[in-house]
C-alpha cells in the first residue's frame, strides 16, 4: 500500500501550485491528495471562515482517507496544518512537513497586524466590486510574485504561474480572512509530532536566521534550500520532493 500524504496550499492558491511537488512524491512511491481549501479554486467558501472552521473542514476531509496520511503545509497552509494538529493530533502520521512556515520576531507580529490593517482599510475604501477586480489583477498578482521569488532566472515562468493560479478565490472577503490568517497568526510547532521546517534562505516572509532559531528551540528538524525564497513550491519543486521523500522514510 503506498503511503499517502496531503498537501496544504498557501494564500492566494490553489492545488495547482503543489502539482509540482505532487508529481515528485507519485514518482517516489507516494498518493499525493492536494485539494484546494474552502473558497480556492474550485471549493466552496465556508461560513464563518477562520482557523476553527479550517480545521474542522481538514479533519472531515482527512476523516474520508482510508488510512493516515503524512501532512504537509505551505506558508498559510502551514498556519492551518498547524493549528489543526492542536485539535486532531492523532489523524495524521507521526511525521509533519511545513514549508516556508510563518514566524515572527513579537516586532515583526506588530508591523504585519498594522501592514494588515492598512491593506485592508485600503481595500474597503473600493466598492466591492472593484475591490475583487484589483484583488484578482495581474498587477496585484505579479508584485506579490516579484516580492515571493528569489530565483529571478525563473521570474517570468513563476509570475505566468503565480498569475494563472492566484486569483481563483470566491470572493474579496473570502481572501481578505485568509490574509489576516496570514498576517495575524503564525505557524505552531505541532506537539508529539516529528516536525521538519522547510525554508529558503532568502525567504522574505519568515527569516532564515529565525525559522532555524525556531526550530533549534522546539526540537524540529529544519532545511535550509540555498537562493530560494517563499516560493519553494515553484522555485525547487524536485529538491523539496527529494527532501519530504528522505524525511519520511529516514
Amino acid at each position: 500500500m503506498k503511503p499517502t500524504v496531503v498537501l496544504i496550499h498557501g494564500l492566494r492558491g490553489t492545488h495547482h501550485g503543489m502539482s509540482a511537488i505532487a508529481r515528485g512524491l507519485e514518482t517516489r512511491g507516494y498518493e499525493v491528495l492536494t485539494p484546494d481549501l474552502p473558497g480556492s479554486g474550485d471549493q466552496a467558501d465556508i461560513a464563518q471562515k477562520d482557523l476553527n472552521a479550517y480545521a474542522k473542514w481538514l479533519h472531515e476531509y482527512i476523516s474520508k482517507i482510508p488510512h493516515k496520511p503524512y501532512i504537509i503545509g505551505h506558508s498559510m497552509g502551514s498556519i492551518i496544518v498547524s493549528h489543526y494538529l492542536e485539535k486532531y493530533p492523532d489523524d495524521v502520521r507521526k511525521k509533519v512537513i511545513l514549508m516556508s512556515p510563518i514566524f515572527r520576531t513579537k516586532a515583526g507580529q506588530h508591523s504585519s497586524n498594522f501592514m494588515y490593517a492598512m491593506a485592508s482599510g485600503a481595500l474597503h475604501i473600493l466598492p466591492k466590486r472593484q475591490r475583487f477586480k484589483l484583488m484578482k489583477s495581474k498587477m496585484v498578482s505579479f508584485c506579490i510574485s516579484h516580492y515571493l521569488t528569489a530565483d529571478r532566472a525563473q521570474q517570468k515562468q513563476i509570475d505566468q504561474l503565480h498569475y494563472l493560479y492566484s486569483g481563483r478565490f470566491a470572493s474579496a472577503d473570502s481572501l481578505l480572512i485568509d490574509m489576516e490568517i496570514s498576517m495575524k497568526s503564525q505557524t505552531k510547532t505541532p506537539t508529539n509530532k516529528q516536525v521538519l521546517y522547510v525554508i529558503g534562505n532568502k525567504d522574505r516572509l519568515t527569516k532564515a536566521v529565525l525559522a532555524r532559531s525556531v526550530a533549534a528551540e522546539q526540537g524540529a528538524q529544519y532545511m535550509e534550500l540555498v537562493g530560494t525564497g517563499h516560493l519553494l513550491n515553484y522555485e525547487r519543486p524536485t529538491v523539496v520532493a527529494d527532501v519530504i521523500d528522505e524525511f519520511i522514510r529516514n
